[in-house]
């Protein structure tokens, strides 16, 4: 409840949340198509691969941000208690400053770790022999695109436009992604 009304309150978490969610989904989206055209049709590998680069940006993201978020609200209650003349240590204000440095840094981190978790969930289901590894492929891209336009939908929304356009437009910024990775691979293997 607390981190819903954080959420709403606070447009910073907001930008963490969709520019990370943004990432996570473009790197699983760059991992795929390399092992694709690399023709490396094992699941676990892809898993494993798809895993060490979710671990790395979740932990790297879940610390760069409440490393950055403690010193400016660090920074913020030097600057009020210059202004109220009074230490605020040890305070209800410097507690909610230090919780919403956590929550900033845990908005930063985990929503590039689920957005690519929930990315590769096709390939846990190709290893236990539910589906076929090319049907994982497919299955993933589509669930990244259909986040990254979910994404697009909530930006249209908090801008108060439109959800489709925005939708669209991030979808578009997506293609356009894996487009260039797609070429870069190829000129690669060549």
């Amino acid at each position: 409840m607390y981190f819903l009304t954080l959420l709403k309150q606070n447009a910073v978490i907001r930008r963490y949340i969709i520019m990370n969610s943004f990432d996570g989904a473009l790197t699983i989206l760059g991992i795929l198509i390399a092992t694709f055209l690399a023709q490396i049709l094992n699941p676990t590998v892809i898993i494993v691969s798809s895993l060490g680069v979710i671990v790395s940006t979740g932990v790297s993201g879940i610390w760069g941000g409440y490393m950055a978020e403690r010193a400016e609200k660090k920074k913020a209650r030097r600057e009020l208690e210059m202004h109220l003349m009074r230490r605020l240590s040890k305070t209800k204000i410097e507690r909610e400053m230090k919780k919403v440095a956590w929550f900033m840094g845990l908005a930063n981190g985990l929503s590039s770790t689920i957005v690519s978790l929930i990315a590769i969930i096709p390939f846990f289901l190709a290893v236990l022999g539910f589906i076929q590894v090319i049907e994982a492929f497919v299955y993933s891209f589509i669930i990244i695109f259909i986040t990254i336009f979910l994404l697009g939908v909530f930006i249209g929304k908090i801008a108060r436009e439109s959800i489709l356009f925005h939708g669209s437009a991030m979808v578009v910024v997506g293609v356009i992604v894996g487009i260039i990775l797609y070429a870069f691979e190829i000129a690669t293997i060549i």
